[in-house]
């Protein structure tokens, strides 16, 4: 209690603290209220069991039952529902992954949406939003009730442009009655969970639990970012195109639920603010030190986040007085700028999208200028 009592007290110390406008340079004029989303939840409604799919004919959800959804989409995606002919699958109470035909994914079935992070929050940083790049894959396993059972993670490393050597990704599974979800997590590799989770026990099998002492479920993703990234010992890898290119290894984290704590794929939400009736899936990146979490806007910190930054960083919800952002994400797997290069630079709609509050530029990543963007690898 006390400390949500401090939370809220830094929260509201923050939002009444006035910068001088001049502090950020604004180049952009955002609008206060823009929310930088790129996902939506779209209603589906389905009169036996379907396959839903997208406008390019990647498949966001198979084997759904009859009944009504709002499924996580990018923003302007176009769903069409087809019918199955196989009968839907009968599940027990306990299920495992390789058998689930009901399932939901973000972006789409073997696709990945683009995350792209600064570091050096609470300051605004050089905009390039390149310290650290990675590939999401989500995929929710349901029960013939379409109630999430389970859920993977798949991560696939891309970039680094930060001068931290320590870089960890962390996810949170909260509700506003912050009840406990997760039953158990199994990472495919070795999570490197010492850096910033050293209070969680990996068993032999790459197993282990939530972070203790947080308020809500907070799932490790990786202690040691830097690692997927074969043979890279420098502080900057692939931002830059004089440098060599290093493979990266992609990795999985699979969240299984305890079984009394399900809930409707309906009620998920994603990288969302808090939400009465909600269960929101955060993703957040961490740099040098524990304290220190780069979330989307609107992310809940977790009980280790340094407080004091929001009082830095001039407001409490993850961007700064004028609106700017330390975590932004494409529905669509795309290049990433290179070191110092401005992402609107390289992807001139981005400004459209930001300084219209999303209601033009949606699909900011095109068009894009080539000589601004990291061209090796094949992301």
């Amino acid at each position: 209690m006390k400390r949500l009592i401090l939370f809220l007290a830094v929260v509201i110390l923050a939002s009444c603290i006035k910068i001088p406008e001049n502090r950020y340079n604004s180049i952009m004029k955002v609008p206060y209220d823009f929310d930088w989303k790129t996902i939506e939840s779209k209603p589906v409604s389905l009169n036996t069991v379907s396959t839903v799919i997208n406008e390019m004919g990647d498949t966001v959800a198979s084997s759904l039952p009859p009944g009504s959804y709002n499924l996580i989409v990018g923003k302007e995606s176009k769903l069409t529902v087809v019918q199955e002919s196989t009968p839907q699958s009968v599940q027990t109470k306990t299920i495992v992954k390789g058998n689930i035909k009901e399932v939901v994914y973000f972006p789409a079935k073997n696709r990945y949406a683009t995350v792209m992070m600064e570091d050096l929050f609470p300051y605004r940083g050089d905009m390039d939003m390149n310290d650290i790049v990675f590939g999401l894959n989500l995929e929710f396993y349901l029960d013939n009730q379409a109630r999430v059972r389970s859920f993977s993670i798949k991560i696939q490393p891309r970039a680094i442009g930060s001068s931290y050597r320590e870089i960890g990704i962390g996810a949170s599974l909260y509700s506003s009655s912050n009840i406990s979800f997760v039953d158990k997590i199994t990472h495919s590799s070795s999570p490197a969970l010492s850096g910033f989770f050293p209070g969680v026990v990996v068993n032999a099998q790459g197993q282990y639990g939530v972070e203790p002492g947080n308020r809500f479920d907070v799932i490790p993703v990786t202690g040691d970012f830097r690692s997927y990234f074969s043979g890279a010992s420098e502080l900057f890898v692939n931002v830059r195109e004089v440098d060599p290119f290093f493979p990266t290894q992609e990795f999985e984290v699979y969240v299984e639920l305890k079984s009394n704590t399900i809930f409707s794929i309906s009620l998920l939400s994603l990288l969302s603010p808090l939400q009465a009736g909600r269960v929101n899936l955060d993703i957040f990146g961490l740099f040098g030190h524990r304290g220190r979490e780069v979330h989307f806007k609107g992310g809940v910190p977790t009980n280790y986040f340094y407080l004091p930054f929001f009082i830095a960083a001039g407001r409490g919800d993850f961007s700064t007085p004028d609106n700017w952002v330390w975590a932004v994400m494409s529905d669509q797997s795309i290049r990433h700028p290179q070191e110092f290069k401005r992402i609107y630079n390289a992807y001139p709609n981005f400004k459209v999208w930001a300084e219209s509050g999303g209601a033009a530029g949606g699909g900011w990543y095109s068009p894009a200028i080539a000589d601004s963007l990291y061209s090796k690898g094949s992301f």
